[in-house]
Protein backbone atom coordinates (compact mmCIF):
# COMPACT_ATOMS: atom_id res chain seq x y z
CA UNK A 1 0.00 0.00 0.00
CA UNK A 2 2.87 2.51 0.89
CA UNK A 3 4.81 1.62 -2.11
CA UNK A 4 1.81 2.41 -3.97
CA UNK A 5 1.16 5.39 -2.36
CA UNK A 6 4.91 6.75 -2.69
CA UNK A 7 4.99 5.78 -6.06
CA UNK A 8 1.92 7.91 -6.87
CA UNK A 9 3.37 10.74 -5.13
CA UNK A 10 5.64 11.23 -8.46
CA UNK A 11 2.88 11.19 -10.84
CA UNK A 12 0.63 14.00 -8.81
CA UNK A 13 1.49 17.04 -9.78
CA UNK A 14 0.54 16.89 -13.17
CA UNK A 15 -3.19 15.47 -12.25
CA UNK A 16 -4.08 17.99 -9.60
CA UNK A 17 -5.64 21.64 -10.01
CA UNK A 18 -3.60 24.41 -8.05
CA UNK A 19 -4.49 25.46 -4.64
CA UNK A 20 -3.00 22.78 -2.03
CA UNK A 21 0.42 22.86 -1.29
CA UNK A 22 2.70 20.08 -2.70
CA UNK A 23 3.82 19.16 0.40
CA UNK A 24 1.22 18.88 2.55
CA UNK A 25 -0.71 16.35 -0.17
CA UNK A 26 2.74 13.92 -0.23
CA UNK A 27 2.42 14.18 4.02
CA UNK A 28 -1.11 12.83 3.14
CA UNK A 29 -0.44 10.11 1.54
CA UNK A 30 2.49 9.09 2.96
CA UNK A 31 1.38 8.95 6.36
CA UNK A 32 -2.30 9.83 6.27
CA UNK A 33 -2.03 12.29 8.84
CA UNK A 34 -1.91 15.89 7.73
CA UNK A 35 -3.93 17.88 10.24
CA UNK A 36 -4.32 21.86 9.39
CA UNK A 37 -2.81 21.34 6.07
CA UNK A 38 -3.67 23.17 2.80
CA UNK A 39 -5.22 21.20 0.21
CA UNK A 40 -7.72 23.44 -1.61
CA UNK A 41 -9.02 22.47 -4.88
CA UNK A 42 -7.19 18.84 -4.44
CA UNK A 43 -8.02 16.31 -6.55
CA UNK A 44 -8.13 12.36 -4.38
CA UNK A 45 -11.06 10.74 -6.44
CA UNK A 46 -11.32 7.09 -5.31
CA UNK A 47 -8.83 7.77 -2.92
CA UNK A 48 -8.41 5.41 0.38
CA UNK A 49 -8.10 7.14 3.17
CA UNK A 50 -9.27 5.35 6.18
CA UNK A 51 -8.13 6.30 9.71
CA UNK A 52 -6.69 9.50 8.04
CA UNK A 53 -5.89 12.43 10.40
CA UNK A 54 -7.34 15.44 9.05
CA UNK A 55 -8.27 17.55 11.94
CA UNK A 56 -8.35 21.45 10.43
CA UNK A 57 -7.09 21.30 7.43
CA UNK A 58 -9.00 23.06 4.65
CA UNK A 59 -10.33 20.83 1.65
CA UNK A 60 -12.28 23.38 0.07
CA UNK A 61 -13.61 22.69 -3.07
CA UNK A 62 -12.10 19.09 -3.13
CA UNK A 63 -12.88 15.97 -5.06
CA UNK A 64 -13.43 13.15 -2.99
CA UNK A 65 -15.80 11.08 -4.84
CA UNK A 66 -16.37 7.78 -4.04
CA UNK A 67 -12.86 7.99 -1.49
CA UNK A 68 -12.97 5.93 1.69
CA UNK A 69 -12.57 8.03 4.57
CA UNK A 70 -14.21 5.62 7.22
CA UNK A 71 -13.10 6.38 11.04
CA UNK A 72 -11.17 9.60 9.38
CA UNK A 73 -10.57 12.41 12.17
CA UNK A 74 -11.63 15.48 10.41
CA UNK A 75 -12.97 18.13 12.92
CA UNK A 76 -13.22 21.23 12.23
CA UNK A 77 -12.32 20.61 8.61
CA UNK A 78 -13.08 22.71 6.03
CA UNK A 79 -15.02 20.67 3.02
CA UNK A 80 -17.02 24.09 1.61
CA UNK A 81 -17.85 23.73 -1.77
CA UNK A 82 -16.37 19.81 -2.16
CA UNK A 83 -17.57 16.96 -3.77
CA UNK A 84 -17.56 13.47 -1.97
CA UNK A 85 -20.82 12.31 -3.76
CA UNK A 86 -20.57 8.44 -2.98
CA UNK A 87 -17.55 8.84 -0.41
CA UNK A 88 -17.56 6.39 2.78
CA UNK A 89 -17.71 8.15 5.74
CA UNK A 90 -18.59 5.28 8.25
CA UNK A 91 -17.80 6.66 11.46
CA UNK A 92 -16.17 9.31 10.45
CA UNK A 93 -15.77 12.67 12.71
CA UNK A 94 -16.93 15.75 11.13
CA UNK A 95 -17.99 17.59 14.47
CA UNK A 96 -17.18 21.27 13.60
CA UNK A 97 -16.76 20.45 9.87
CA UNK A 98 -17.69 23.04 7.55
CA UNK A 99 -19.49 21.16 4.88
CA UNK A 100 -21.28 24.08 3.50
CA UNK A 101 -22.58 24.03 -0.32
CA UNK A 102 -20.74 20.14 -0.35
CA UNK A 103 -22.21 17.23 -2.30
CA UNK A 104 -22.89 14.31 -0.19
CA UNK A 105 -24.93 12.54 -3.00
CA UNK A 106 -25.27 8.56 -1.97
CA UNK A 107 -22.59 9.04 0.42
CA UNK A 108 -22.28 6.63 3.50
CA UNK A 109 -22.48 8.40 6.71
CA UNK A 110 -23.69 5.66 9.01
CA UNK A 111 -21.86 6.48 12.57
CA UNK A 112 -21.12 9.74 11.13
CA UNK A 113 -20.24 12.28 14.18
CA UNK A 114 -21.48 15.82 12.92
CA UNK A 115 -22.19 18.07 15.96
CA UNK A 116 -22.01 21.41 15.47
CA UNK A 117 -20.98 21.16 11.25
CA UNK A 118 -22.52 23.03 9.31
CA UNK A 119 -24.30 21.42 6.48
CA UNK A 120 -26.07 24.88 5.26
CA UNK A 121 -26.61 24.35 1.15
CA UNK A 122 -25.27 20.77 1.49
CA UNK A 123 -26.99 18.38 -0.97
CA UNK A 124 -27.45 15.51 1.27
CA UNK A 125 -29.60 13.62 -1.59
CA UNK A 126 -29.71 9.73 -0.94
CA UNK A 127 -27.22 9.55 2.00
CA UNK A 128 -27.00 6.91 4.72
CA UNK A 129 -27.15 9.19 8.01
CA UNK A 130 -28.21 5.93 10.09
CA UNK A 131 -26.99 7.05 14.00
CA UNK A 132 -25.14 9.71 12.63
CA UNK A 133 -25.16 12.43 15.33
CA UNK A 134 -25.77 15.93 13.51
CA UNK A 135 -26.61 17.79 17.29
CA UNK A 136 -26.50 21.34 16.99
CA UNK A 137 -25.62 21.12 13.21
CA UNK A 138 -26.44 24.03 10.75
CA UNK A 139 -28.81 22.89 8.26
CA UNK A 140 -30.03 25.91 6.19
CA UNK A 141 -30.87 24.99 3.23
CA UNK A 142 -29.65 21.65 3.01
CA UNK A 143 -31.55 18.91 0.96
CA UNK A 144 -31.82 15.70 2.75
CA UNK A 145 -34.61 14.49 -1.02
CA UNK A 146 -34.83 10.24 -0.01
CA UNK A 147 -31.87 10.33 2.72
CA UNK A 148 -32.11 7.31 5.45
CA UNK A 149 -32.12 8.81 8.61
CA UNK A 150 -33.41 5.91 10.95
CA UNK A 151 -31.59 6.35 14.89
CA UNK A 152 -30.32 10.17 13.97
CA UNK A 153 -29.97 12.62 16.31
CA UNK A 154 -31.10 16.29 14.60
CA UNK A 155 -31.26 17.81 18.32
CA UNK A 156 -30.52 21.10 18.70
CA UNK A 157 -30.11 21.72 14.97
CA UNK A 158 -30.48 24.74 13.42
CA UNK A 159 -32.91 24.74 10.06
CA UNK A 160 -35.18 26.41 8.07
CA UNK A 161 -38.45 24.50 7.18
CA UNK A 162 -38.34 20.86 7.68
CA UNK A 163 -35.40 19.73 5.53
CA UNK A 164 -35.85 16.17 6.42
CA UNK A 165 -39.60 16.04 4.91
CA UNK A 166 -39.00 13.68 2.18
CA UNK A 167 -36.16 11.02 4.24
CA UNK A 168 -36.87 8.43 5.46
CA UNK A 169 -37.22 8.46 9.46
CA UNK A 170 -37.71 5.79 12.60
CA UNK A 171 -36.72 6.84 15.81
CA UNK A 172 -35.04 9.73 14.14
CA UNK A 173 -34.75 12.59 16.87
CA UNK A 174 -36.16 15.94 15.80
CA UNK A 175 -34.68 19.55 16.72
CA UNK A 176 -37.21 19.97 18.99
CA UNK A 177 -36.42 16.35 20.59
CA UNK A 178 -39.52 14.83 19.26
CA UNK A 179 -38.78 11.46 17.64
CA UNK A 180 -39.80 10.74 14.15
CA UNK A 181 -41.10 6.99 13.45
CA UNK A 182 -42.91 7.51 10.17
CA UNK A 183 -41.21 5.16 8.34
CA UNK A 184 -40.71 2.48 10.65
CA UNK A 185 -42.17 -0.96 10.07
CA UNK A 186 -43.90 -3.38 12.21
CA UNK A 187 -41.50 -6.29 12.65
Amino acid sequence: MKILLLSAMFFLPSTYASGWESKDLNKLLGSMSCESCELTHVNLVKTDLRAAQLSGANLSEARLMYSSLIGASMGNVNLSKSDLRGANLFHANLIGADLSGADLRGANMVGTKLTAANLSGANLGGVNLYGADLDYAKLYEANFQNAFLFNANFRHAKHNGTPWESASRCATILPDGAVSNKHCTDQ
